[in-house]
């Protein structure tokens, strides 16, 4: 009776196994909250050149900080996957709707989230729209 029992379990193990190899991505990303994303501008404020971002992409940390959620295309998964990752800026100036941030903080080619549909997490999987 033990051994018909263990070797049910160890079947059960291998199937969940199978089907999370053949259906785990799109298990991942029916779970993964979607989030719009741009890309920064870069603006000339009283001679100097800055990148700018929607306010709306802005958010403040427990800590006091100002973060945005920087996307980044990730390796991690066994199939490509988009994480989030928290990214501390420092505001130099706001104008028209946007936030000007020094070209340090952020570079032209880095995805910054704008909307996102659930609360987000440090390294969490995301969905991208744009």
């Amino acid at each position: 009776m033990k051994r018909r029992i263990t070797i049910t379990i160890f079947i059960l193990f291998l199937l969940s196994v199978a089907v999370f190899m053949l259906f785990g991505p799109q298990i991942r990303s029916a779970l993964s909250p979607e989030v719009r994303y741009i890309y920064p501008d870069m603006q000339d404020a009283d001679g100097r050149f800055y990148n700018a971002i929607p306010v709306s992409a802005v958010w403040e940390g427990e800590d006091g900080g100002t973060y945005v959620w920087k996307v980044d295309r990730s390796d991690a998964f066994p199939e490509p996957a988009f994480i989030v990752t928290a990214w501390p800026i420092q505001i130099e100036a706001e104008q028209d709707g946007m936030v000007l941030v020094s070209l340090g903080a952020l570079s032209s080619s880095d995805a910054v989230a704008v909307e996102w549909e659930a609360e987000l997490k440090d390294g969490m999987c995301v969905k991208p729209g744009r």
